[in-house]
């Protein structure tokens, strides 16, 4: 908890990721997209911010570095419902490592994933920034060709035992501002 005065809490929440370079890296990807990976369609914008109306946006992301991976999280919402929104995005991440996504969210995570990735292409920049960005990953010239293939390729088995991977412990959990409800706390691990 950093108390400070801004019109609403800032959550921010993450724990260890998975490297690109893991065999587990696109059922992690596919998941990601389940839980909060920039869509309408993702469990936590759900949750969150149709049913409840609690925050604006509310992401998450998988954070692949040389040496060392992340997956992060965050949103803001107003003081009084930040000990809620913790609830919420908590409950989710929790059933998700427990039961794993829906059929349903798997289809439609692997055909968003797969459909929306000629967007990286459509502007010189953004085919710059793909093809640095799989010379840096070391994926080959042809994963263009391959990626679809690597999506469909991931199973329900595959994207539960990462959500159990991912999710099977605490995250770490800052928020930023004056929430009601909600108290420091040491970490356990």
């Amino acid at each position: 908890m950093v108390e400070f005065d801004v019109p609403q809490s800032v959550v921010v929440f993450g724990g260890p990721g998975i490297s690109r370079k893991d065999p587990d890296f696109m059922a992690a990807f596919v998941l990601n997209h389940i839980l909060g990976g920039g869509s309408f369609s993702s469990r936590l914008y759900r949750e969150v911010r149709e049913n409840r109306g609690l925050a604006y946006s509310i992401r998450t992301g998988l954070v692949p570095m040389m040496h060392a991976a992340l997956i992060t999280g965050g949103t803001a919402t107003r003081d009084d419902r930040t000990a809620e929104t913790l609830d919420i995005i908590d409950d989710q991440i929790r059933r998700l490592a427990e039961s794993g996504p829906t059929d349903d969210e798997l289809t439609q995570s692997k055909s968003y994933l797969k459909g929306s990735y000629a967007l990286n292409f459509d502007t010189s920049s953004k085919i710059c920034a793909a093809l640095v960005q799989i010379q840096v990953d070391g994926l080959g010239i042809d994963y263009i060709d391959r990626r679809n293939s690597l999506i469909d390729a991931v199973t329900f088995a595959d994207v539960q035992r990462v959500a159990k991977r991912l999710f099977g412990g605490e995250l770490l959990v800052t928020v930023v501002g004056r929430p009601k409800g909600v108290a420091s706390r040491e970490h356990s691990r």
